[in-house]
């Protein structure tokens, strides 16, 4: 989830993401299409972003995604 603010700036906007940690490392969703129309009310062709680091020794795997859905992935 993020949390949006309005900068004292027009039409820029201060997003916090939430960040979970666990004994793997930690993720974030550092933006998210819907959620930041439903906050500001502009519409910007950018879906979603995610930030990920892994502790040493985890292996994180793909998700299955037809391929409308299909998203640039990386094994890491």
């Amino acid at each position: 989830m993020l949390e949006i603010e309005q900068s004292p700036l027009k039409d820029c906007f201060l997003v916090k993401p939430s960040q979970f940690e666990d004994a793997r490392g930690l993720f974030c969703e550092t933006y998210n299409e819907n959620d930041f129309k439903k906050a500001t009310g502009l519409h910007v062709t950018f879906v979603q972003d995610n930030q990920s680091n892994s502790k040493y020794g985890v292996l994180r795997g793909l998700h299955f995604q037809l391929e409308k859905w299909r998203k640039p992935s990386w094994l890491g």
